[in-house]
């Protein structure tokens, strides 16, 4: 079964962060969530409470990382030595890395991906213009990198990762989920 490590920091967006999880979840991935909180509460950036799994820990053993953007929570990503010394080893071992809104910028200043091709919030252009190459587009692969523009590709970024995850499943998932 693959497995998926989504990193919850305090104000993440709602959307981006349970879209994808949802879709992840029906294809039968093993998505835990992991909060960057001293507990296991995490507020979005909607003051919506959600309950994490676990609370962060170095998780190597994953197929992949998700970094759900929102205000405040990218900026608390980037904060986040642990979780950037997290994705980067994702990142480096090849493995899955799926990074939403302003959380590519996150990536982007820690210079963890230079030269790389992403997309991200339009508000976190200027962050990273000079490190990376900006495409814009809702969805950009690079490689094991996945990046998302904003919370209205949530749902796309979903699938996105399991184009990269487990595409077998995509079909009877978009059924269930009644799409075309």
């Amino acid at each position: 079964m693959k497995k998926v490590y989504v990193l919850l920091a305090e104000g993440f967006e709602i959307l981006e962060a349970i879209a994808p999880i949802d879709v992840m979840r029906r294809a039968g991935i093993k998505v835990v969530t992991l909060s960057l909180n001293k507990t296991l509460e995490v507020n979005s950036a909607q003051n919506v409470t959600v309950k994490a799994d676990d609370m962060f820990g170095d998780y190597k053993d994953a197929d992949g990382i998700f970094l759900p953007g929102g205000y405040s929570g990218y900026e608390n990503l980037f904060k986040s030595d642990e979780a950037m010394a997290l994705t980067k080893y994702y990142l480096d071992n090849g493995k899955m890395v799926a990074a939403i809104c302003g959380a590519p910028s996150s990536l982007g200043r820690r210079r963890m991906i230079d030269g790389r091709n992403i997309t991200l919030h339009f508000s976190t252009h200027e962050l990273v213009k000079d490190f990376c190459n900006i495409i814009d587009e809702p969805i950009v692969k690079d490689k094991n990198l996945i990046t998302a523009s904003g919370s209205g590709y949530s749902q796309e970024l979903g699938f996105t990762i399991l184009e990269y995850l487990a595409p077998e499943t995509i079909e009877k998932v978009k059924i269930g989920m009644t799409l075309k």
